[in-house]
């Protein structure tokens, strides 16, 4: 096996392995869901790099596999009930609380109001202001994983600041 092609997957993984994770993590609320689907993308990952496939921006790629493998995880699960996925709500896995995997980037009481309103909003501004300001990727990056341009990437962010501010009444977000 070629050990420059190891190292490369080893050097991503290493720097992109924990950031992948808390996007699958905060979308899925699941911790075992988003340690599987993890993998996957990074199995994935090493499949393109084995057949000579170019990627050129491993990140984009890796945030475009998670997000594909994550809308595939909601379609099968789509078949529960309402009546069962509000039961676990209520009894179930509460991702804010878990210091070890997101305590990092949640700092406190505010922050942890703001994700929350931040994944109440439309996915189409959702994901643009997650992917801007919890993992902190430009417009051009944003742009790609969502295959959109970056003009509209940076559309969706200031359109999504603005359905924030009136989500939190104007007193969490700096104009």
């Amino acid at each position: 096996m070629n050990t420059d092609l190891v190292n490369k997957f080893e050097a991503i993984y290493s720097i992109q392995s924990d950031a992948i994770f808390r996007f699958c993590l905060i979308r899925v609320s699941d911790r075992e869901q988003a340690l599987d689907i993890t993998q996957e993308t990074f199995v994935r990952l090493w499949q393109n790099m084995l057949e000579g496939k170019e990627i050129l921006n491993d990140r984009a790629f890796l945030y475009t596999v998670a997000r594909r493998l994550i809308i595939d995880w909601y379609r099968k699960k789509k078949s529960l009930s309402l009546d069962s996925i509000v039961s676990e709500n209520e009894g179930g896995y509460d991702i804010l609380d878990d210091k070890t995997t997101v305590g990092n980037i949640l700092l406190g009481a505010e922050s942890r109001y703001l994700l929350e309103k931040i994944n109440e909003l439309d996915s189409s501004y959702h994901d643009p202001l997650y992917l801007r300001f919890v993992e902190d990727l430009s417009p051009p990056q944003i742009g790609e994983i969502l295959g959109i341009s970056a003009n509209a990437a940076s559309v969706r962010i200031n359109r999504g600041l603005i359905e924030l501010r009136k989500k939190t009444g104007d007193h969490y977000i700096d104009k």
